[in-house]
């Protein structure tokens, strides 16, 4: 379980820390896609216009090399060290920012990491994809002098720690309480459906209980309640010709069902007023 929970950490400062970037050309106008790394400082709003150059004495970065020229930017390529130790030696050297091309290809675009402590690094890196390294090299060589460009994050990729938080936490949340009112409301509308209307319980038959106009087979309780009845009280009688205490069963058909408790029959269809016997009232 922790390390999940450190897994889903570094997931999550993936991407509120590395994004999407480019790097632009100011001679042609032409942008090349690369990737932020995960330590050092991110690019500003505004981007860094710099001096694209490939370090001579050092292709790959793994060493100290001349400034080719103030505000340069150092366009080296990956292996032979890590990507810390490339970017440390670069901003000794004096490179405001670094890139970091590909060169094997179909690697596509990697996030750069580095272990322990990375305080020390002060500049922006980046990492540039096998096509997009190879056209930036190519045309850095065509001119005799470092090549000016901007490097500036892709807006629609910068996503601070509370956007990311929003939607990973907030999001679901709402479609969770979208989900919720969405049930509650079937559900009314589904218990509307099943009690019956006021007006129709109030027109149906109601009688006063008398012992000696008991008919045959007719019970002397209410199946709501279970309490006998009492002279003179108030019953309602069902289409089925089921009879009740009235403020029970106006109860159970309002509020609870609107089907006979005893024979389950739906009491608003209207069925015929017939002396049926059904099998629980037989003595």
């Amino acid at each position: 379980m922790k390390t999940t929970s450190v897994q889903w950490l570094v997931a999550i400062s993936s991407l509120c820390i590395s994004a999407h970037a480019t790097i632009m050309v100011v001679a042609t106008n032409e942008t090349y896609t690369d990737r932020m790394a995960a330590f050092g400082p991110r690019l500003p709003e505004k981007g860094v216009f710099g001096y694209l150059a490939e370090p001579a004495e050092d292709p790959t970065g793994c060493h100290m090399v001349e400034a080719p020229c103030s505000d340069w930017v150092a366009l080296v390529r990956r292996g032979s060290c890590s990507f810390i130790t490339k970017v440390r030696n670069m901003q000794l050297s004096g490179a405001i920012a670094v890139a970091v091309g590909d060169t094997e290809p179909q690697s596509g675009w990697i996030t750069m990491y580095a272990p322990g402590d990375t305080s020390d690094i002060k500049i922006p890196s980046m990492f540039l994809a096998q096509n997009e390294y190879h056209a930036l090299l190519y045309l850095s060589k065509l001119v005799d002098s470092p090549m000016m460009v901007l490097l500036q994050l892709d807006q629609w990729m910068t996503w601070p720690l509370l956007d990311v938080l929003m939607i990973l936490f907030v999001s679901p949340s709402i479609i969770m309480v979208f989900v919720y009112i969405s049930w509650r409301l079937r559900q009314k509308h589904r218990h509307h459906l099943e009690i019956a209307p006021l007006d129709v319980v109030s027109q149906l038959e109601t009688r006063r209980f008398s012992r000696e106009k008991i008919r045959h087979n007719e019970t002397e309780e209410c199946a709501i309640c279970l309490e006998d009845y009492m002279e003179g009280e108030i019953l309602r009688t069902l289409p089925c010709r089921h009879n009740f205490h009235a403020f029970c069963v106006d109860a159970w058909l309002t509020a609870h069902k609107k089907l006979c408790p005893i024979c389950k029959r739906d009491i608003t269809l209207g069925f015929d007023a017939t002396n049926e016997v059904t099998p629980l009232l037989i003595a």
